[in-house]
């Protein structure tokens, strides 16, 4: 057991102490944060001057909305309910950039629909339910009590918009959680390839100039090739370590000064930040980052390892540096199979398919990451813990296989 230790901590002196680890210890997250804030920006460029047609069959607005809407947003009437193919097809609706339908319910149910055809910003967003909303106040006032409307206000219930692609009108596509447990699910096989590598290139590095031969006769080929993966393990962790640590200041500074508190009336006009867009709103209010942070650690682990014995065995195989690359071609494969398998996730999640790529030990720290962002219940939650548990099995049990293939392949060339 010393003897693994030692070759462990020799794998670590060794990565730590080459200056692109350093490099990419601060270069990394500031490229990610720099990445994100144009992702952030970009997120709320959507269409801000735009004609609204409102399908009012009930005329429960009496063709208003209120005295002094935004002049960027002018709002036209339909007495009458409105296909959506009709409205996105008819020469006679080409005009209009939004559909918003308010059937004869909306007064006890609180709930109407918007279809866009471009991306709306965020601004645009909430003018449009603050003016809308603010004439349904008026109806309901009028008509159900003897309240003032500024009386009404304080006791009210407010609209629930559902904002609707044109292009999707039943939300059938994910929401960017889904996304961005996607991508979090890529960092992992990302940093896996990366020093998955990095272990086949050591070995073949140590095989070809026969060092291995002088470390063999002093320990066993199971502990070296253990050793190995453990030691960059461990310096794949402490650089993930630095950037959750970078990217945890990048996103604190982000928060504090660009992207502020929605709810917070001194940024209504615009004077100071960026108000928050669905993305910018996701990251930091809604993701439970401890959480994920627990849940990433672990597929990390369980990934690094399973994928961590094949490289090692490649390289066991492998006489020199070139020989090797035919079979990192379907290792490879099997890291971006795993990120396949996370998109068609997002769009079939209830396929059975999709069901027995949760338990892949290639594909489930990508499916279970974005089944962990997008609000796992009990039953699914259950389901990613047994998706981790099968992928420590199979690590184990690969590591145990690839130790025999090690051991018989090392000293051949």
């Amino acid at each position: 057991m010393t003897k693994f230790w030692l070759i462990t901590l020799r794998e670590c002196k060794e990565r730590i102490s080459q200056r692109g680890f350093w490099w990419m210890l601060v270069l990394g997250p500031l490229v990610v944060l720099l990445l994100l804030i144009g992702l952030l920006f970009a997120a709320d460029q959507g269409k801000e001057k735009i004609k609204v047609l409102i399908a009012d069959p009930g005329q429960i607005m009496e063709h208003k909305v209120l005295a002094q809407q935004e002049k960027y947003i002018e709002y036209y009437f339909l007495d009458s309910y409105l296909e959506l193919n009709e409205f996105e097809q008819a020469k006679a609706y080409k005009d209009f950039d939004v559909l918003l339908e308010l059937n004869e319910k909306v007064l006890n149910n609180k709930k109407c629909f918007v279809f866009y055809r471009e991306q709306l910003s965020m601004d645009t967003r909430m003018q449009l339910k603050f003016e809308v909303e603010r004439r349904i106040e008026e109806i309901l006032a009028n008509e159900f009590s003897a309240l003032s409307a500024q009386a009404f206000r304080s006791i009210k219930q407010g609209l629930i918009f559902d904002f609707r692609d044109l292009d999707d009108p039943k939300n059938e596509a994910k929401e960017t959680s889904s996304w961005t447990g996607f991508a979090i699910g890529a960092f992992i096989l990302l940093f896996v390839g990366i020093y998955g590598m990095t272990i086949f290139r050591a070995t073949v590095k140590e095989k070809s100039s026969r060092i291995v031969e002088v470390l063999l006769a002093s320990v066993k080929p199971q502990q070296l090739m253990l050793g190995k993966i453990t030691g960059i393990g461990l310096v794949a962790l402490l650089q993930l370590f630095g950037w959750i640590l970078f990217l945890s200041i990048g996103f604190w500074m982000l928060r504090q000064t660009l992207f502020v508190d929605l709810l917070d009336p001194s940024y209504w006009k615009g004077t100071a930040g960026v108000r928050l867009n669905p993305l910018s709103d996701l990251l930091f209010e809604e993701l439970n980052y401890g959480f994920l942070f627990v849940h990433f650690l672990l597929f990390f682990v369980g990934s690094f390892f399973f994928y961590g014995a094949l490289f090692s065995v490649l390289g066991a195989r492998s006489a020199a540096d070139s020989d090797g690359q035919q079979f990192l071609i379907p290792l490879l494969l099997l890291i971006v199979f795993g990120l396949v398998a996370g998109v068609f996730y997002i769009f079939y999640p209830a396929s059975g398919s999709a069901q027995f790529l949760m338990y892949l030990p290639f594909s489930s720290p990508v499916l279970s990451m974005i089944q962990l962002t997008q609000g796992a219940t009990l039953d699914a939650y259950m389901s990613i813990l047994l998706s981790w548990m099968v992928l420590i099995l199979s690590s184990v049990l690969l590591l145990w296989l690839a130790s025999r293939w090690y051991k018989k392949s090392i000293l051949k060339f």
